[in-house]
């Protein structure tokens, strides 16, 4: 998964989590999209902007390992 794919799924499990919020679900979906998008996070080919956020994941730069 290349880092463009990664920035499409993690907004794509974003817009979820926040249509989620805006009603009565199971927390178990949120959880799950949450992990997902940390998993994503971990094989992110990562790219940080001027501000030191990753292009593709939104990690902060200084929590890159």
């Amino acid at each position: 998964m290349n880092g463009q794919q990664i920035r499409e799924r993690i907004d794509l499990n974003n817009k979820k989590i926040q249509a989620a919020l805006n009603k009565f679900v199971l927390t178990d979906e949120i959880n799950q999209l949450v992990k997902e998008n940390a998993e994503l996070r971990i094989i992110c080919p990562h790219s940080f902007n001027d501000q030191g956020f990753c292009i593709f994941c939104d990690t902060p730069e200084e929590f890159d390992e």
